[in-house]
């Protein structure tokens, strides 16, 4: 078992990522431990416990209430009915989740609705009710933004002078969880942009074009190169064999 920092970290990387897991733990908290949501302050036999009967089903996930507020930070301890009792928890099968997240977008901006409905038009079958869709799909909407988002910040950042490699320490680093410890980072190199270029701008079309792409490029890098995404962060050997596997080259 990894040791209760590695746990803490695979906690908090759940709840960040997954609605549905947070409001599990939440949950859980409530009905288990007092109502205190840290898990720095939970004994490591307590942590793995949790996990272990989350990922083998024996603990049911709760289903997410956009009430208690994906974004929220939550409160240490209680928290005015937010819970709602263990067991009744876990026997509310209600929707939520990631879908209404996407309606509280499409609530708060214009643009974020109009891209919804423009990417649903082109990769959705034109369906444009959230629900209708899964969790993949809609994470390769969120990812998409980002992207677009990332790219523009980007170049305004660049054109004063901001060091992106700095800023973004913490956040491109980050590898995915392989059994509590860390997936090793693939070393690649080092190679003149212009020879990569070519094909990191393949990846990145084929990405934004079709789904199935961008869910077969993240599965490699989270293989192959410890869950880095960047195409220009490959060498070329990697960008080509992934290509390849998809046909492109």
């Amino acid at each position: 078992m990894a040791g209760k920092e590695g746990l803490v970290q695979q906690i908090k990387n759940m709840q960040r990522i997954d609605p549905t897991f947070k409001q599990t733990w939440w949950d859980f908290c409530e009905s288990q431990l007092g109502g205190v949501r840290d898990p720095n302050r939970h004994d490591e036999s307590v942590l793995g416990t949790f996990l272990e009967q989350y990922n083998s089903g024996a603990i049911a996930p709760s289903p997410f209430r956009a009430e208690e507020g994906w974004w929220g930070k939550g409160k240490g301890k209680g928290g005015g009915g937010g819970g709602g009792g263990y067991d009744m928890g876990w026997a509310m099968m209600m929707g939520g989740g990631l879908g209404d997240m996407i309606k509280q977008g499409q609530r708060a901006s214009y643009h974020y609705r109009t891209a919804w409905t423009i990417y649903c038009a082109l990769y959705g079958a034109g369906k444009n009710d959230p629900t209708k869709h899964d969790d993949k799909f809609i994470r390769g909407y969120l990812d998409y933004l980002g992207e677009l988002a990332t790219n523009g910040l980007s170049s305004i950042a660049s054109s004063q002078g901001i060091n992106l490699e700095e800023i973004t320490a913490n956040t491109t680093n980050k590898r995915p969880q392989v059994g509590g410890e860390a997936a090793p980072m693939k070393k690649f190199k080092s190679e003149p942009d212009e020879i990569k270029l070519p094909l990191a701008e393949k990846v990145k079309n084929m990405q934004r074009s079709n789904p199935a792409a961008k869910e077969a490029w993240w599965a490699y890098c989270d293989a192959q190169a410890g869950g880095l995404r960047d195409p220009m962060r490959h060498d070329t050997d990697s960008l080509q064999a992934f290509l390849t596997s998809q046909g492109a080259m």
